[in-house]
C-alpha cells in the first residue's frame, strides 16, 4: 500500500487532538467523581505517565520506520500469529468508532438539539469523516493543520472569561484523598487521553516525512493534549466546584454556560462545542482511517478508499446499537472499557516491544 507522508508539525497536532478527543467533556467529570478538588493532580500525574507510554509507542515504531502496525504484527509474530493480532486491533478500532460517534450524537441530542433524531447526527458526522479520510492522509492532516487556530482561539477564550469566577476554596483541602482515589481517578485519565495512542501508530512513524522530528512530534503532541485536559479539569474545579464537576455530565460545557460579561457576552456555550467538535472529528478520523487501512492491510489489498463508504455505513449502525442504554454505557465505561483499554494500549504494545527486541539481539547472531 502507498504511504503518503505528511510533516512532523502536522502529527503533533493529529496527537494533540487525539489526546484531547472526546475527553474534553467526559473526563472533568470521571475525575472529580474520585479525586474531587484535587481532580488536577491526577491529571499531572495521568500527564507523567502519559509520557512514558509515549515513549513505549515510540519505541514500538524505531522497531522498523517503514512499517505500520499492521506490517509490523506480522514482521514480528509471523504471518498467521501477526494477522490474527491484527484482527484484534481492527476490531478495536472498529469498536472505537462507534463509541466515538454515540458520544458525539448522545451530547447533541441531550445538549444542543434535543429535538433532532441521534441517527441523523451520526449520519451527517461520519460522512463527512468518511469524506476527510477518503481524500487521504495528507488532505486530512492538512485539515487538522488549518483547523488548529480555531481550536486554540475557543480555548484561550473559555480561560480568559471564565477564570475570573474562581474560587480557589474549592482546591481546598488540598491533598485531602486517600491512595485508592489518587490512584483510580489518575488511571482514568490515562485510560481516557493515552491509552488509545496505538491507533496513531498506524501513521506513525511510516506516514511521517522525517521520522527523528516525528519522535519528538509524537511526546510533544501527547503533551500538549494532556496540559489542556489539566487547564479544564482545574477551572472546572476552581468555577464549578468538586462535587457540581463530579454530578455534571459535561463539565466542560457547564463552564462555558457559565460566562456572562455584563448583558451582551452571554450564552456562548457554543465555544467548547466548536472545540469538541474539531477534537472528535480527528480522533474518530483516526480510528476509521484505522479501521479502513488496517482491514485493506490485513487481507493485502493496495487501497483502501474503496472500503470507506460500506464501513461508514457499518459505524453509523454501530453507533446506535453499541449502547443498548444509558445505564449499560455506565457499566461498560465504569468496567469493562478500563480493562480492555489497558490491554489495547500498554499490555499489547508491550509484548510487541519485548518481541521486536527479542527480534534484534538475535539478528546479529545469525
Amino acid at each position: 500500500m502507498k504511504k503518503n507522508k505528511i510533516s512532523s508539525t502536522q502529527f503533533r497536532i493529529l496527537v494533540t487532538l487525539h489526546c484531547v478527543g472526546s475527553a474534553i467533556l467526559v473526563v472533568p467529570s470521571a475525575i472529580a467523581a474520585d479525586a474531587k478538588q484535587d481532580a488536577w493532580i491526577s491529571a499531572f500525574l495521568g500527564i507523567m505517565i502519559g509520557v512514558i507510554l509515549v515513549q513505549l509507542y515510540v519505541a514500538i515504531g524505531n522497531l522498523s520506520p517503514n512499517k505500520t502496525l499492521i506490517e509490523l504484527n506480522e514482521y514480528l509474530l509471523g504471518k498467521w500469529i501477526g494477522k490474527a493480532v491484527s484482527l484484534l486491533f481492527f476490531l478495536s478500532v472498529f469498536l472505537f468508532c462507534g463509541e466515538v460517534l454515540y458520544y458525539l450524537g448522545s451530547f447533541l441530542t441531550t445538549q444542543v438539539i434535543d429535538e433532532t433524531p441521534i441517527l441523523l447526527i451520526n449520519i451527517a458526522f461520519m460522512l463527512v469523516v468518511a469524506i476527510g479520510v477518503r481524500s487521504g492522509v495528507e488532505n486530512l492532516a492538512r485539515s487538522a493543520q488549518i483547523l488548529f487556530p480555531w481550536f486554540v482561539i475557543p480555548f484561550i477564550a473559555l480561560i480568559c472569561f471564565i477564570a475570573p469566577q474562581s474560587d480557589f476554596k474549592n482546591l481546598q483541602p488540598i491533598t485531602d484523598i486517600n491512595l485508592k482515589s489518587l490512584v483510580s481517578s489518575t488511571f482514568t485519565f490515562v485510560n481516557i487521553s493515552y491509552l488509545t495512542f496505538p491507533a496513531l501508530l498506524m501513521l506513525f512513524p511510516a506516514h511521517i516525512n522525517r521520522f527523528k522530528k516525528a519522535k519528538s512530534s509524537f511526546l510533544k503532541g501527547g503533551i500538549i493534549g494532556g496540559f489542556i485536559m489539566c487547564i479544564l479539569i482545574l477551572l472546572s474545579t476552581l468555577v464549578l466546584g468538586p462535587f457540581v464537576s463530579a454530578s455534571a455530565s459535561y463539565p466542560s460545557y457547564e463552564l462555558a454556560m457559565r460566562i456572562n460579561i455584563g448583558t451582551f457576552l452571554q450564552g456562548i456555550e457554543i465555544l467548547i462545542a466548536i472545540m469538541w467538535f474539531i477534537s472528535l472529528y480527528f480522533k474518530l478520523s483516526i480510528y476509521f482511517y484505522g479501521t479502513v487501512s488496517s482491514f485493506a492491510q490485513i487481507f493485502g489489498l493496495k487501497e483502501y478508499k474503496a472500503f470507506t463508504l460500506p464501513f461508514a455505513i457499518m459505524v453509523i449502525v454501530l453507533s446506535i446499537t453499541v449502547y443498548p442504554s444509558i445505564s449499560y454505557q455506565k457499566v461498560w465505561d465504569s468496567e469493562t472499557w478500563l480493562s480492555y483499554s489497558l490491554i489495547f494500549g500498554l499490555i499489547y504494545p508491550l509484548l510487541l516491544f519485548i518481541v521486536g527486541l527479542f527480534r534484534k539481539r538475535r539478528q546479529p547472531s545469525k
